[in-house]
């Protein structure tokens, strides 16, 4: 069988279309669901990937792992997404430092989120850059509008659901 996708589609040095697809929430759910961009979300996913994730790897010099990017109507529902979320549009990425990666002096979610952040400032073009903290977990969400040039450039952090502005 012929996948719709091909997953292996290199949008960057560092990232494939299939990570940037990957939905585990999807993939474990029985049946599965597909979670399949349209070729407006696949040239989405290249911007983003372009203009806010290969930058942040490329100076970082540490993988970047990708937690969520694009996600289908059914699939952000099912992960309690926005309405209205960039991933529905291939605009965003929720991203962190995998552990096995991780510089010894920033060895926990908080501080690998933290250094994605400050790296992310400096070198993405981003719309949204959003330092995420729920529980235990930390990651950073990143947005880069189609249409970059419309970017708004903020930055806010969201711990266990109360948003601030950085």
């Amino acid at each position: 069988m012929t996948p719709i996708i091909n997953p292996d589609m290199q949008l960057s040095e560092h990232f494939t279309l299939g990570e940037m697809c990957y939905s585990w929430t999807a993939a474990n759910h029985e049946p599965p669901v597909p979670n399949i961009p349209l070729k407006c979300h696949i040239t989405a996913l290249q911007n983003l990937v372009d203009r806010a994730l290969e930058p942040i790897r490329q100076h970082l010099g540490l993988p970047i792992k990708v937690n969520s990017g694009y996600r289908c109507q059914l699939v952000n529902s099912m992960v309690g997404g926005a309405k209205t979320s960039q991933h529905l549009k291939g605009e965003a990425a929720d991203i962190t430092i995998a552990k096995a990666h991780r510089p010894f002096a920033h060895a926990t979610d908080e501080q690998a989120a933290r250094l994605i952040f400050s790296y992310a400032q400096e070198y993405a073009d981003y719309d949204q850059l959003i330092l995420e903290h729920q529980g235990n977990s930390w990651w950073v969400h990143i947005s880069c509008k189609i249409d970059y040039l419309r970017n708004r450039y903020d930055k806010l952090k969201i711990e266990n659901g109360k948003v601030t502005k950085m």
